[in-house]
């Protein structure tokens, strides 16, 4: 800080210096004169503008200061959490057997119309349909499930909802591998 405190004071000498020796030049020359004038009461603001940005620097600079009620208002704004769904994220199961992922939700408040839709690879069969009941603010829901055959296959959960009326979705996957076991 002092150092820039001395810059600014040796650069303001020799602005000082350059406008006193161009105020003394001969009278010949009034054109040139008065654009280095001109030319060095710029720099000067220039110079005392970049000084200032130290001390003006709040939140969002350029549009407010830091003090303005508009922008207390802007820094209040609630950030919304996302939609939590968790599960297993690969499960062991073996075919033509019947088999349970326990699912469970936390729907934030500001969150309308949450729907959460399963889907699977070619050889999963849902048990109990393809939608899941969102019942209150959070739960748990035990999604059943068939494989038919040996393999690594996939179940897909698609979350869809409206957030302050604008859509919100996403997908989320369970590797499900499925093998016999010997007798």
């Amino acid at each position: 800080m002092q150092t820039q405190h001395s810059l600014t004071t040796s650069f303001r000498a020799f602005i000082m210096s350059v406008l006193g020796s161009v105020l003394a030049a001969p009278r010949a020359y009034p054109l040139l004169r008065r654009l280095s004038v001109i030319s060095l009461m710029m720099l000067s603001v220039i110079s005392i503008q970049a000084n200032a940005c130290q001390f003006h620097g709040g939140r969002n600079f350029g549009i407010f200061p830091s003090f303005h009620p508009l922008q207390d208002m802007l820094s209040q704004e609630k950030v919304s959490q996302p939609i939590s769904v968790s599960h297993p994220r690969s499960t062991d199961t073996p075919p033509n057997t019947d088999a349970t992922l326990n699912i469970q939700y936390d729907i934030p408040d500001g969150y309308q119309n949450v729907v959460i839709t399963f889907s699977g690879s070619e050889s999963v069969r849902f048990l109990e349909g393809v939608q899941m009941p969102v019942r209150g603010v959070s739960g748990s829901y035990p999604l059943k499930y068939q494989v038919s055959k040996p393999g690594n296959h996939k179940i897909s959960l698609h979350i869809n909802a409206l957030e302050k009326d604008e859509p919100i979705s996403f997908q989320q996957n369970i590797q499900v591998s499925a093998t016999t076991i010997p007798a």
